[in-house]
């Protein structure tokens, strides 16, 4: 459960529905393990000493324990919403998947690698990564570090610089690949793709402009990096400088064959220290 609090009316309302929960599962007897449950505040101003908990009937009281992080669905989630402990939790299971493919497989040539890659080690770099997509630049660094040794692995390309080893391989930076996802996740909301409740608001522009694309979104203000890199506010430029051919794809496969073929000679595929696509 979560809810946006301001006052003390706040808190005392997110108490009643903890416990409309914890009563709700006596009844149908699906027992909560109070002991797992945890608060966690997350803003610019966390202190709080509002106390949340179950009233456990013949127990008494029993309160939750507040933390600083918490995973969920396998994302490390702080209270500064900078997701440094996720970040760095996937890049040490990467390197040790690194060093599992280095461990069992000697002179990788291109296929086999590629394979091993992006099965063993990408995937764990890019799970829900539109949520802890970084914006500060040694959190991307240390991400891209993990390819940059991957791609080693590859005996011709020992003696190779990264970029001659992405463009041998033909592998996108990943800061790439964070980028395009953006963009694909995007499409699947505006398009309805998941259920409406669940997903942030894009708003469509009311501003006709000629430059761009006719479902271009609202951009909006904020001065707080907390909230102007989150995903909403950070896909809107980027999104509204997609032409037709591209945002009015039929299907999500169009879309995607569409976008690459638009972004196939962007200098961010071979080089993650550019900023703008």
């Amino acid at each position: 459960m979560f809810k946006h609090i301001s006052c003390i009316e706040d808190s005392v309302c997110l108490l009643e529905g903890c416990q409309r929960l914890f009563d709700w599962s006596e009844k149908w007897l699906m027992k909560l393990n109070t002991k797992k449950c945890k608060v966690l505040s997350i803003g610019r101003n966390r202190s709080s000493c509002f106390k949340y908990g179950f009233n456990n009937g013949d127990s008494g009281f029993d309160e939750l324990e507040c933390v600083d992080e918490i995973k969920d669905l396998g994302v490390i989630i702080d209270g500064d919403l900078s997701f440094e402990s996720h970040i760095n939790d996937k890049i040490n299971k990467a390197y040790q998947m690194i060093g599992i493919i280095n461990r069992n497989f000697k002179n990788l040539d291109k296929i086999t690698f590629l394979m091993l890659y992006k099965s063993m080690v990408r995937s764990h770099l890019e799970y829900a990564h539109a949520v802890w997509n970084p914006y500060r630049a040694l959190l991307i660094e240390n991400i891209e570090k993990v390819q940059k040794r991957a791609t080693k692995l590859v005996f011709r390309c020992k003696k190779m610089s990264y970029r001659q080893r992405l463009e041998y391989l033909q592998l996108p930076t990943l800061k790439f690949r964070r980028i395009r996802g953006d963009m694909i996740e995007t499409f699947k909301i505006l398009n309805q793709k998941y259920d409406p409740d669940i997903t942030p608001c894009l708003h469509l522009s009311k501003i006709s402009n000629t430059r761009g694309n006719s479902l271009k979104l609202s951009v909006e203000r904020t001065k707080y990096n907390l909230r102007k890199y989150s995903f909403a506010p950070r896909i809107v430029s980027l999104w509204n400088s997609l032409p037709d051919s591209i945002v009015l794809s039929q299907s999500l496969n169009c879309f995607k064959n569409a976008l690459d073929h638009h972004w196939r000679s962007e200098e961010m595929f071979f080089d993650y220290t550019v900023e703008v696509i």
